[in-house]
């Protein structure tokens, strides 16, 4: 549903809930007293300048699909503080069992740049009361912005402490660019509900199980984020119709991987605060998308799963591949050519000083194989070079500037730069990449490391790489510079185990590449 400020009278915000629900004075509930109605807390995301998305679900019994509810009606409301006692609008809504009695409420009408508070009330109680952010203005003068990058969190592998670090660490957005569940647990740490997700229900099951965790409870309820998505919200590699088949995957037909896809992104859209008007109907759907910063930032959302071309020339059971023709036909694309034309007419169009594009992997060329001859993953952008070239050829003919791609998936820290050609006489680097590790899922070890760094000749736009740490990224962008603190974890298995800044990122406005830094440095010493 879609409302505006408009929409309402405005008036007493008790007076809007049932006998029983009135809204609270107070602070943000303790997320030690959660409410048994609203078990897997609140969330807001997609915001604009004038709106956002709020988001909840109505679960007592949160781990079940076969909640005994019909239908339930929820009253909510957005306050300019956090004791919910200046309203700014406030209105009703339907919990739906067909949609795991999720809701979503595109709020719109609200201030630019502003804080708000928003409240839940339904089955005789009230959740926790969270807070969202709008964007600047479109153009608007913004001397900084903060953005936490998080990718790859896999239950079961550990415990999600990350979150609890963004939270006192306060930024103004997450991002979050891929696997935010695992169709599969692949670590020992906690249990995992399913052995593997096939249907609706088993997908239902691990957004529920992710959302009874405490940290990320908390980072939902504080922060707006933008979501993309990658392999694992639905399968291991896959694509709009097939996935790379492995050990890692059940073999199942193409129509049922298609069913598959299906269920997997319906439970994705009811359980992020994602706009419902891009919810599937018919199993199409669109993630990808813009929006601005004021004029500081420049945000394009790529989906690279839903409409690229079947991998090619794939070499052996862990999908590598060496370049051949057909990975190089100027047909296939990652991102579809519809994705590709939009992103033409997008990218540039705003008067921001940075343009980011939010994708899910490494763009630069990256040779997994020491030596002479040249192996590449077969999932990501090396498979579809001419995709590529096009992108990079964009850039360069549109004499763009101050182009930085955000990622993730890899399960490691990666940065560096994407050249406009192979030959080292002639190329420029015509933008910057910071790829962020994972929250949880495994990085590979020691041996990667060495194995990535042994042969960074080989791959000339790698600045700066290591597997070995769990955390994210956190991105403080102003007009003259972005510097990203990469914050670790010490030890994932256990909880709230300290974190700290491994290195900060350093990228100077007007020169792409970054400058690597031991620990935090202060923001003013980047920028002199």
């Amino acid at each position: 549903m879609s409302v505006t400020r408009r929409s309402f009278v405005l008036g007493s915000v008790a007076g809007l809930l049932p006998s029983g629900c009135s809204l609270p004075t107070g602070t943000i509930p303790s997320r030690d007293a959660p409410s048994d109605v609203f078990s897997l807390g609140v969330a807001s995301g997609d915001p604009q300048p004038q709106g956002v998305v709020l988001w909840t679900r109505v679960a007592p019994e949160p781990l079940s699909d076969t909640f005994t509810y019909d239908d339930i009606p929820v009253d909510w409301a957005v306050s300019r503080n956090e004791r919910m006692d200046e309203p700014v609008v406030r209105g009703g809504a339907t919990a739906r069992a067909a949609s795991s009695h999720c809701i979503h409420v595109e709020v719109d009408g609200l201030e630019p740049n502003t804080e708000y508070f928003y409240q839940f009330a339904a089955m005789g109680e009230r959740s926790r009361v969270g807070r969202t952010r709008t964007f600047p203005s479109i153009g608007a003068p913004t001397d900084a912005y903060s953005i936490a990058l998080v990718s790859c969190q896999d239950y079961s592998a550990g415990y999600f402490t990350a979150y609890r670090d963004i939270v006192t660490q306060n930024p103004d957005l997450i991002v979050h660019v891929g696997d935010y569940i695992y169709e599969t647990g692949g670590g020992s740490v906690r249990p995992y509900p399913v052995a593997e997700a096939m249907t609706l229900a088993d997908y239902r099951a691990l957004y529920a199980q992710f959302r009874l965790d405490p940290d990320l409870q908390d980072a939902h309820a504080q922060f707006p984020w933008a979501v993309i998505w990658d392999d694992h919200e639905v399968v291991n590699d896959w694509g709009p119709d097939h996935y790379l088949p492995s050990s890692l995957n059940a073999a199942i037909s193409g129509e049922a991987h298609r069913e598959r896809k299906n269920v997997a992104l319906q439970a994705f859209f009811e359980y992020m605060p994602i706009r419902v008007s891009n919810r599937p109907q018919t199993g199409d759907t669109r993630i990808y998308g813009q929006t601005a910063i004021g004029d500081l930032a420049e945000l394009n959302r790529l989906d690279v799963r839903s409409f690229r071309a079947r991998p090619a020339c794939v070499l052996d059971e862990r999908n590598h591949f060496r370049m051949c023709a057909d990975a190089q036909d100027p047909s296939r694309s990652l991102l579809g050519l519809s994705q590709e034309s939009w992103l033409a007419g997008s990218l540039g169009q705003t008067d921001s000083s940075w343009r980011f594009l939010v994708q899910a992997s490494v763009m630069a060329p990256l040779d997994v194989r020491a030596g002479p001859k040249i192996r590449h993953e077969a999932d990501g952008w090396d498979n579809y070079a001419a995709a590529r070239q096009r992108l990079i050829d964009l850039i360069v003919n549109r004499r763009l500037r101050d182009v930085v791609s955000l990622g993730g998936n890899i399960h490691a820290f990666y940065a560096g730069v994407v050249y406009d050609r192979r030959d080292e006489a002639q190329r420029q680097a015509v933008l910057t990449e910071i790829v962020t590790t994972s929250v949880t899922a495994s990085g590979g070890g020691e041996e990667r490391y060495r194995d990535i760094l042994g042969r960074r000749g080989e791959n000339p736009g790698l600045q700066y790489f290591d597997n070995r740490y769990r955390g994210y990224a956190l991105l403080k962008i102003t007009p003259e510079s972005i510097s990203a603190r990469l914050r670790t974890v010490d030890d994932i298995g256990i909880p709230g185990s300290a974190v700290r800044t491994l290195k900060t990122l350093d990228i100077r406005r007007g020169a792409a590449g970054i400058v690597v830094h031991d620990g935090d440095v202060p923001a003013s010493s980047l920028r002199a």
